[in-house]
């Protein structure tokens, strides 16, 4: 069985980075018979200073289908020790130490294995725009450096793939793998009022997830729609939430019916829970190279309204969802979901059912980590 060494910044049982941890948990869940996988990432969630409790800093720990070597922060040394058998070396994303490390290591032939870094969206224009200066000084060192020249890109779809070559440059190297999914589907729990719409917001709370949008979609929207949003999310930036908070704060002048609560933190196992007791995804994100929120809220029927940034943009053919384009595409998804009788929403929630299992039969049967791990 090949050994397969993934490197990325969190994993379980962390929680607060979102999509990277669920990339790598469902890669492992639904690959983990064919490959040993072995990952190695720091001791402690993000934000945390005290390491997770009850492991091992020494060794491996059998977490789900992979073993995980948990360090208290990243070196040459280690990532040379655990890369010495490992038959290719897996980066999760450009920028941090560990993948600035991990090249150096294999410039220098200290990393015999072949060296994939997964691009996970990094390259894209909207990624850009936050903290785009320090990003293109990165890039430029790390070119001019000879970092990239012996890297094989990970990227989800073609378009990923462009915009990576539109930065690193058009020769390099890339092989596309779409994320995998969360195994399963969840019973939908909530019953849907005519007139209302329990909307929900999941993910990290940061600029790029544009949570300050929503209140401006709101505010366009009918005012005697019974609106009850809920606001789950890790708080990347504290003074971008309180932003958003108190632009949704002063809706109550236009909008009395409009509710909102801000829930905190979501454990991700709870994830398909959560989502199943909403009628839909509110996600107007500036950019998504996946978005395994977007498949989880279809597994769970609740019926996504997202942005045109992202790779799910068919779901208006589909019937099972929203893509939109600007604000009075969202005002109007809104106002149709709301003025929608319950065995209405029901046939879209089986429509979400159906998209999403067939998405998932496609991704995990025509692979592209199988081209990757070998």
């Amino acid at each position: 069985m090949r050994k397969i060494l993934i490197i990325t910044g969190r994993y379980l049982p962390g929680y607060r980075d979102g999509g990277p941890v669920r990339s790598i948990e469902n890669l492992t869940e639904w690959m983990g018979d064919e490959y040993d996988f072995r990952i190695m990432c720091l001791d402690r969630d993000h934000g945390d200073t005290v390491p997770y409790p009850d492991i091992r800093t020494d060794g491996y720990n059998q977490v789900g289908k992979a073993k995980v070597w948990y360090v208290p922060a990243f070196s040459e040394d280690v990532i040379e020790f655990l890369g010495e058998d490992a038959d290719v070396v897996y980066v999760c994303g450009p920028y941090g130490d560990y993948s600035r490390m991990a090249m150096g290591l294999k410039k220098s032939g200290k990393i015999k294995a072949p060296l994939y870094v997964a691009s996970m969206g990094s390259f894209s224009p909207e990624a850009f725009r936050i903290k785009g200066l320090k990003k293109k000084l990165y890039i430029a060192y790390m070119k001019k450096s000879g970092m990239f020249r012996l890297v094989t890109w990970s990227v989800t779809s073609m378009r990923e793939a462009k915009e990576l070559g539109a930065i690193v440059g058009n020769d390099s190297r890339c092989v596309i793998a779409a994320d995998l999914p969360r195994r399963g589907t969840t019973e939908h729990s909530h019953i849907k009022e005519e007139g209302a719409l329990k909307l929900v917001f999941l993910s990290r709370i940061s600029r790029k997830k544009n949570l300050d949008a929503i209140p401006d979609i709101l505010r366009l929207a009918d005012e005697n729609i019974h609106i009850k949003l809920d606001i789950y999310g890790t708080p990347e930036d504290g003074a971008y939430l309180r932003q958003c908070l108190d632009k949704l704060d002063r809706l109550k002048k236009t909008h009395p019916y409009c509710k909102w609560e801000y829930k905190g933190e979501a454990d991700s196992t709870k994830v398909p829970q959560i989502f199943a007791s909403y009628d839909a995804f509110l996600f107007p994100t500036l950019g998504e190279n996946y978005g395994h929120v977007i498949a989880e809220s279809l597994s769970a029927g609740c019926v996504p309204i997202v942005s045109d940034t992202t790779p799910w943009l068919d779901f208006n053919e589909k019937g099972c969802g929203y893509v939109c384009s600007d604000v009075m595409a969202y005002v109007k998804a809104i106002e149709e979901l709301a003025a929608m009788p319950e065995e209405e929403l029901m046939k879209m929630q089986e429509k979400c059912y159906s998209y999403i299992s067939a998405v998932n039969e496609r991704s995990v049967t025509k692979s592209g980590y199988r081209t990757i791990f070998g």
